[in-house]
């Protein structure tokens, strides 16, 4: 990676430019993929559940694209997007 790639990383990472954004709601089996993939822990579940569907990790493109690929390997609909935040 270029270091003008690295400080865009760098720099979407510090702002949080982009979200990864699930579409469907919140049902067991969804929880349990995302558990996985995100690594989420027990505890941190019902407040994920509430907050589908919407976005669940923002940071830079870089380090979300790879999720988003995973989750929609497993079925799951979702997308990155900009975030308005």
């Amino acid at each position: 990676m270029k270091s003008s790639e690295l400080a865009e990383v760098q720099r979407e990472r510090a702002l949080q430019s982009w979200e990864l954004v699930v579409l469907d709601s919140s049902d067991p089996p969804l929880l349990a993929i995302l558990r996985k993939v995100l690594r989420v822990k027990r505890f941190e579940l019902p407040a994920l559940a509430a907050s589908l569907p919407g976005p669940v990790r923002r940071g830079a493109r870089f380090d979300l694209a790879p999720l988003e690929a995973a989750l929609t390997e497993a079925g799951v609909r979702c997308e990155l997007r900009r975030s308005g935040a």
